[in-house]
């Protein structure tokens, strides 16, 4: 299911914060952007994966995963599984730059394995507010507000009440650091000071898969990158990303992209 809402600008153009649109993606699909957006956006997942591709890094998209991207900021976001579900608002304001500068931001964020239930909640009222034409323009504006202090707590605090970061967040780290090198459950385990079995309880839970699920992930948006924009070999870019053997890492990026890595490489210029 796709819905988008893009709201008839009026006298809310003066206000420090206005929405330009919002809406569901489902699935989500290849969005490349070499200049950015005119708008700031907000994106999180909710269901499914995807890779975020910004200043020449990429981060793993799962329930949980949020990002925050400034105005003309260059990004590139994809599916990383068969199916994305994302839920993104994009907007602008009277003087946003400054605002959003002096409240903390840069020109991006992303954050993992975060509650998002406050973030689902004004997303769904500010949803509703655009598709009133007549009443919903101040509305969305004052939730426009409330959302971004929503996701600034998130980003800066740990989370809408004030919390400490998650359990599983060292080890989401840690993979993303590390992931061209051998890891083992019990490695990411121990980095969060729990036994193994709570460990992979609490990461699905938190995170959406299993923690070499998300490996995997990791790697396969690291070796696409490489496909597309290297002339290294497959069994180059193999080792490169963590695994043994050509033929495994083969296998392993069939199973995410329904295509071998070299069939990957032949079609990627036009996706």
């Amino acid at each position: 299911m796709n819905s988008s809402i893009y709201p008839v600008i009026a006298a809310q153009a003066r206000l420090p914060f206005y929405l330009s649109g919002a809406g569901i993606s489902d699935p989500e699909y290849h969005v490349v952007r070499p200049d950015g957006l005119v708008s700031c956006q907000i994106l999180f997942t909710r269901s499914g994966s995807g890779v975020l591709r910004v200043d020449g890094r990429d981060f793993i998209q799962a329930p949980g995963s949020i990002f925050f991207l400034a105005s003309g900021v260059p990004h590139e976001y994809f599916p990383a599984a068969d199916r994305w579900e994302t839920a993104w608002v994009v907007f602008r304001g009277n003087h946003i730059k400054e605002l959003m500068t002096e409240m903390g931001f840069g020109e991006w964020h992303e954050k993992s394995s975060a509650e998002l239930s406050g973030c689902e909640r004004i997303f769904s009222r500010m949803m509703s507010a655009a598709a009133d034409p007549i009443h919903g323009g101040e509305r969305c504006s004052r939730l426009v507000y409330e959302y971004i202090l929503e996701v600034r707590s998130l980003f800066f605090s740990g989370g809408s009440q004030g919390g400490t970061p998650r359990l599983t967040d060292p080890a989401v780290k840690f993979m993303d650091e590390n992931f061209s090198r051998d890891i083992t459950l019990e490695e990411l385990a121990a980095l969060c000071g729990v036994s193994l079995q709570h460990f992979c309880r609490v990461f699905r839970q938190q995170c959406g898969m299993r923690p070499m699920e998300y490996l995997a992930l990791r790697r396969v948006a690291e070796a696409k990158r490489l496909l597309s924009t290297t002339e290294l070999s497959v069994s180059e870019i193999s080792a490169m990303t963590g695994y043994s053997t050509p033929t495994y890492f083969g296998t392993v990026f069939r199973r995410c992209e329904g295509l071998s890595p070299s069939e990957w490489r032949r079609i990627s210029p036009r996706l």
